[in-house]
């Protein structure tokens, strides 16, 4: 699409409080940001941006991650630890937390492998809840104690 028929429109517009954010950081780390969120933007056209929690969140569906610029680092927080596991392998250096990467900007980007987890988190498929907070995956049939319980007071 145009505006006056040669300047384009992007498809998907920052909002004010995260360019400013963004654009209020160091130059490593403003780069950094950006190049994340302009691939995430990109890769995944339905997602939802916010601020939530003062930092820039990316949510889709249930599945979400955020990153935001600490004292000495870039963090980028996943709602999934386990997807932290490979990174952690690859480069035990990074400072990590249970689900959350801490970047210093003198340590290398290693912006490939965080796209690889962060395209597995938004692909990912939420569990299912059930109303008394258990996941769906647990088997919700009777015991078997309750099975035959049930069985021998129908038996006259």
């Amino acid at each position: 699409m145009y505006l006056f028929s040669f300047i384009p429109i992007p498809t998907f517009i920052m909002s004010s409080e995260i360019h400013n954010y963004i654009e209020s950081q160091t130059e490593i780390r403003k780069k950094r940001l950006l190049s994340l969120r302009t691939w995430i933007v990109d890769s995944f056209p339905e997602i939802q941006e916010s601020m939530k929690y003062r930092m820039p969140t990316y949510q889709l569906e249930e599945n979400w991650i955020a990153f935001a610029s600490q004292k000495n680092y870039i963090s980028i927080y996943l709602c999934d630890a386990n997807f932290l596991k490979d990174l952690k392998r690859k480069f035990p250096t990074l400072i990590t937390g249970k689900a959350c990467l801490n970047i210093k900007d003198n340590d290398p980007f290693p912006f490939n492998e965080i796209q690889t987890s962060i395209r597995l988190i938004l692909k990912s498929k939420p569990k299912l809840r059930i109303s008394n907070g258990k996941s769906a995956t647990q088997r919700n049939s009777p015991s078997k104690r309750n099975s035959l319980r049930q069985n021998t007071l129908h038996k006259k």
